[in-house]
């Protein structure tokens, strides 16, 4: 299995490699205009994004609040409790409502763990369609013929600097989302 891995992964290397010096070529004899941009350095330095992370952590804050009060109900009602244990009415009172407490705290964190979930995938999805779409039009504007994404698992193993322009593409996207906000 391990051999046969290698075999798949090799020729998929092999592949990427012909495409990247097709690319090279088809640029050099047609002088194309190719670039590349760092994904990570975009995803980190775009202000959509920044805005999306940050509205997902306002949504994240208030869960915990949330859950935190929860918690805050439990250890009340444990040490109700401890308090009337010589009380059988007023200890039942507790620990009935330390188990609806625990309910509530388990149910919660259920329905908010995948909520959130959700919504962080909303929130980063909208603004990738943004800058897929802003890449788009600055491709055209800019007239390149092909525009490269590199990122951590080595889409582009290796460009010269000359054809990074993550950093300019980072300052139109954000003086666009200032515009725009």
């Amino acid at each position: 299995m391990n051999f046969k891995n290698n075999i798949i992964r090799l020729s998929v290397n092999a592949l990427f490699v012909v495409a990247l010096i097709y690319l090279a070529l088809q640029q050099t004899i047609y002088k194309q205009k190719i670039a590349y941009i760092d994904s990570n350095k975009v995803f980190n330095g775009y202000k959509g994004i920044e805005l999306a992370k940050a509205q997902f952590q306002k949504k994240e804050n208030l869960s915990k609040q949330r859950m935190d009060t929860l918690v805050g109900r439990i250890k009340m009602d444990l040490m109700n409790m401890e308090k009337f244990r010589s009380d059988p009415s007023k200890y039942k009172r507790y620990v009935d409502s330390a188990e609806y407490d625990k309910r509530q705290y388990r149910d919660y964190g259920q329905a908010t763990q995948q909520s959130l979930k959700e919504e962080e995938g909303k929130l980063t999805q909208n603004a990738i369609e943004k800058l897929n779409a802003f890449l788009k039009e600055y491709g055209k504007r800019k007239n390149y013929d092909l525009i490269l994404i590199a990122n951590s698992t080595g889409t582009i193993a290796y460009a010269q600097d000359k054809y990074d322009i993550t950093d300019e593409v980072l300052k139109e996207i954000n003086k666009q989302y200032d515009e725009n906000n």
